[in-house]
């Protein structure tokens, strides 16, 4: 058990020296940021007794390595680049994973995320063979200790049931005094308070009430204004904003996050209209199977919406 225990530190405090790596470093510094990734995953998945398998070259392709999971072998790929990965170098991975045996499952992870379009394009009619790890997924697992098994199993069952490839691991609660990020089965519903707790133990989950975006930049958006609007209306409810990373996957994950959340939570969906805010409409109508939500559908983004600078939100998000 002491054993465990020191090898937990070890890898959380190897894993922030990663992350806290000076924006400002050199490329060969980020380089090395990457290489030192794989052993330190390995570490990870040697601890919580995964049997992992590194990188071995099959003919003419690198796989980054395997995993073993309740009987089942999980082919890895992990990246760690400067800008979010396109759906190309999904694709890539995608094709390795149909060469191996049917019923192969790929889990890739990507520390910069994924192109907003990336996780679209993956799923629109095929075949679906990959999980998506991001950095906010390695986060729960190390910092916040939940573990990679535990991550792994949420986006198993919600790729399985929802068919959800990017299924987030945890998600940002806003009040009137703050925003912080906590993990998504790590809620708990305070009557008392008005607000949502995080708690050690899995529970029913609730929030006041579910938003749920298209991408990054949308979160970043809606989180300013949600913590603007309950500070000045000096509201002591909470909004918990999770990002589904595309829009066509919108209805599988506020179907999925349905089945997670208590079913007194209200939820908003949040998505560009792209210049058809008819047809958005239509796609979300058809898509959630459940009837307890309403819509915002800026027109043609919530950005050129309500004229904002995006570089300027970032800063004070």
């Amino acid at each position: 058990m002491e054993k465990i225990e020191t090898d937990c530190v070890f890898i959380k405090e190897e894993f922030e020296k990663l992350i806290n790596l000076d924006s400002n470093a050199n490329g060969a510094e980020k380089r090395r940021r990457g290489f030192d990734f794989e052993p330190l995953l390995n570490k990870l998945f040697n601890l919580e007794q995964l049997e992992p398998r590194t990188g071995y070259r099959p003919v003419g392709e690198q796989i980054d390595g395997s995993i073993y999971l309740d009987g089942r072998i999980y082919l890895l790929e992990a990246k760690w680049h400067a800008d979010p990965l396109p759906a190309s170098t999904l694709y890539q991975f995608k094709g390795k994973v149909e060469g191996k045996l049917a019923g192969t499952i790929g889990i890739f992870i990507s520390m910069s995320g994924y192109a907003e379009d990336a996780v679209d394009a993956l799923v629109l009619g095929r075949t679906l063979n990959i999980i998506l790890f991001d950095k906010r997924d390695l986060d729960a697992a190390i910092i916040r200790k939940i573990g990679f098994i535990n991550v792994l199993k949420l986006k198993l069952r919600k790729a399985a049931e929802e068919g959800v490839i990017f299924f987030p691991s945890e998600g940002e609660i806003v009040t009137a005094e703050k925003k912080r990020v906590v993990e998504i089965d790590h809620l708990h519903f305070d009557p008392i308070s008005g607000g949502v707790l995080a708690t050690q133990a899995v529970d029913v989950t609730t929030a006041d009430l579910l938003i749920v975006c298209e991408g990054d930049t949308d979160r970043e958006v809606i989180s300013v204004l949600s913590e603007r609007i309950l500070g000045t209306a000096g509201s002591r409810r909470s909004i918990k904003i999770i990002v589904a990373m595309g829009k066509i996957t919108i209805p599988r994950v506020a179907n999925a996050l349905w089945n997670t959340y208590y079913s007194k939570s209200k939820m908003l969906i949040v998505t560009d209209s792209d210049g058809d805010p008819v047809l958005t409409k239509e796609m979300l109508v058809k898509g959630i199977k459940y009837d307890d939500w309403i819509s915002a559908i800026p027109n043609p983004s919530i950005e050129v919406w309500l004229d904002l600078d995006v570089s300027q939100i970032k800063k004070c998000a």
